[in-house]
């Protein structure tokens, strides 16, 4: 769709066209709803900063308004039209850009091949004219038209795919974390180049940002989000307005004025990259820069004034970022303080305020650090949580699909992981509600390992609460019943991992395990269940509970599938720091070594408890001498295990608790 001239010079007191209108929008990740009820409206030259801790759901309303989730509920207007259900290309074509969080430029096409892309032919300009006007705003870009983007700093890679996103001209632009991985520098200099964008020719901005001092640059209003819900809005010329937006963030303080000033801004918009084109109908977007040739020219002396593309040093920063741990108001900690019946007076708390906040601030600046996130290599979708008649179990927090490699050892086997294992893409609860909508942005090791391997991942296993429960019970969706008897433990915390494995409905399943979590579900469903010498499997992705006990490793049906599933998780990944001097052996060349030779110890303080159930007592005991039967197989009974060496040890009660 062409977008109408609005030229600079329009009348101040004119009204602003609504270019977005967002009405009581619903959305989420297959079944798992994560915006609740969100209204806002954007006029022509306006900036919302919307602002969160992280959870809160803030890509996901970039990407309904997007049109890269659908929206279950509300509706979604563009410069006045109904564009709820239409797909993303449809309203990138009526008017809206997006630079998604990461930028998502093509590393392997030149800088000038990335703009020719985002060309759609809807507005009066050949490609042509459309490259050279967002080339004229960002003169950055000029020597850098021959450059592949995978070689660009992340402060160009961003300008970069900000002008992507200018080129078909649109009303708006959504922005995803843009200060993500670039120094603090830039980050004002980016800020700069949005006001002026707003300010000079009308774009609306709907900024998404962790970093305050950026969206206090560019944004006239702030929205803050929390669980999917917008809780408050503020203007940004609104008296006590930046103590407002602080106090609802948890923030110790948030700068009332412009950070120190800093070095050329190498990323600002040339004033003279605005004028009026002599063309006739000019777009709103027209420049004043030269033709560019057909192909990338090489690089080009600045003309006289124009700002070189330099790239200054590191500065201290001076910006405020969202803190990950939000903190606790004056009267708040008044009710903590009277809730430990303590005296504190409100200059004592104030002081204790001021102490915490050093700790708090550490927080805050791991949150400026690059993640370095690895790639997520395998196409997925996110999946659905089934209803009790696909789930008679309670086992199953969420079924998908994601197909691995074509070939490998896990080919045709269908794997679940337990939901306190990262899928990127797909919802994690941990068990406990405190997680809910909370998708993953990567994948575990262990599950990159088992897709390149071939397996085919079908859903996520529900855990217990936080993964601190033996049973069966204290998960957030409900109880786990046992594969073999419906009203019984399947044991914990892994317990629909045991009894998917159980029942048969996988062939194999990722569990964890502190204190009995793979153990106590492999043994009450009937499956084999190996925790794993402590760092062999890394943990990289995997919530934890203390890496000290930290474990991961394979559930399976038979002993076959558990060697085989370990000998594709095990090994380093150089990431864990639980992981040291790791060593891996062909774990299935072992299966038809036997057990003659091994000596096994059998626990005596294992039997015979109140709570053990002599039936129980005795299987475990015949099982003994059957092994004592095989090939002059040695089975000693102990009474203090830890003192004495043993191949395995055999005991009629699990007493470890998970947790």
């Amino acid at each position: 769709m062409k977008r109408d001239p609005m030229p600079a010079e329009s009348a101040p007191d004119a009204p602003k066209r609504v270019v977005l209108d967002v009405q009581g929008l619903h959305t989420g990740y297959g079944r798992v709803p994560v915006v609740h009820g969100i209204s806002l409206r954007l006029h022509e030259g306006e900036a919302l900063g919307v602002v969160g801790h992280n959870g809160m759901g803030k890509t996901t309303l970039l990407k309904a308004i997007m049109g890269q989730l659908p929206a279950t509920a509300g509706r979604i207007e563009i410069a006045g039209v109904d564009m709820t259900h239409q797909p993303a290309y449809t309203r990138s074509r009526h008017g809206v850009g997006y630079v998604a969080q990461g930028r998502g430029i093509l590393p392997g096409l030149t800088t000038h091949e990335n703009l020719r892309l985002a060309w759609n032919g809807d507005t009066d300009e050949t490609e042509q004219e459309a490259v050279e006007r967002v080339v004229g705003m960002f003169p950055l870009l000029q020597p850098l038209l021959d450059r592949r983007g995978g070689t660009l700093s992340g402060g160009e890679q961003q300008v970069l795919a900000l002008s992507r996103a200018l080129i078909p001209n649109p009303w708006i632009v959504l922005l995803d974390e843009p200060a993500e991985g670039i120094q603090p520098s830039i980050v004002h200099q980016l800020g700069q180049m949005l006001s002026r964008l707003r300010t000079e020719h009308a774009l609306a901005v709907l900024i998404v940002e962790q970093n305050l001092d950026l969206v206090l640059d560019v944004a006239t209003r702030f929205a803050v989000i929390e669980k999917g819900r917008v809780v408050q809005e503020f203007g940004a010329g609104e008296s006590g307005s930046r103590e407002a937006l602080a106090a609802a963030l948890g923030l110790g303080t948030v700068r009332g004025v412009a950070p120190p000033s800093r070095p050329a801004a190498s990323l600002s918009v040339p004033a003279n990259s605005f004028s009026a084109s002599p063309k006739p109908a000019p777009t709103p977007w027209a420049a004043s820069a030269a033709h560019l040739p057909s192909s990338p020219p090489a690089a080009t002396h600045p003309a006289p004034g124009a700002i070189q593309p330099t790239r200054p040093a590191p500065n201290p920063s001076h910006e405020v970022t969202m803190a990950t741990v939000k903190r606790p108001t004056l009267d708040q900690m008044r009710h903590i303080v009277g809730k430990l019946h303590m005296s504190m007076s409100d200059t004592e708390i104030a002081e204790y305020l001021q102490v915490m906040d050093g700790t708090l601030q550490a927080y805050d600046r791991l949150t400026q650090l690059p993640d370095y996130l690895p790639p997520v290599r395998y196409a997925r979708t996110p999946g659905y949580r089934p209803g009790a008649a696909e789930n008679p179990l309670g086992a199953w927090a969420v079924k998908t699909e994601i197909r691995g490699a074509a070939y490998g050892p896990l080919a045709g086997k269908r794997i679940v992981m337990k939901d306190n294992v990262c899928v990127a893409g797909v919802p994690m609860m941990n068990g406990a509600s405190t997680l809910e909508g909370y998708v993953p942005d990567i994948d575990a090791t262990v599950v990159t390992r088992v897709l390149d391997a071939g397996g085919t991942i079908v859903g996520k296993a529900v855990c217990e609460s936080f993964c601190l429960s033996g049973g069966s019970h204290t998960s957030q969706s409900g109880p786990v019943h046992n594969p073999y008897r419906h009203g019984y433990s399947s044991g914990g915390s892994s317990s629909g991992c045991g009894a998917l494995v159980g029942a048969g409905e996988v062939e194999m399943a990722i569990g964890g395990d502190q204190g009995g979590s793979i153990r106590m579900p492999g043994a009450w469903c009937g499956i084999y269940g190996m925790k794993a010498t402590h760092g062999l499997v890394p943990y990289t992705g995997v919530m934890p509970i203390e890496a000290t006990i930290d474990h991961t490793g394979p559930m399976t049906a038979t002993v076959a599938d558990n060697a085989l599933l370990l000998e594709v998780i095990a090994g380093a990944d150089g990431m864990d720091p639980r992981q040291y001097d790791v060593r891996v052996d062909k774990y299935t060349s072992a299966l038809a070594r036997g057990v003659a030779g091994m000596r096994i110890g059998v626990v005596t303080e294992g039997f015979g408890h109140p709570a053990s159930e002599a039936d129980v007592d005795q299987k475990v005991r015949e099982a003994a001498q059957r092994f004592a039967g095989i090939r002059g197989d040695h089975v000693e009974d102990l009474v203090d295990a830890a003192r004495r060496p043993f191949g395995f040890l055999l005991g009629s009660c699990d007493l470890d608790v998970e947790g």
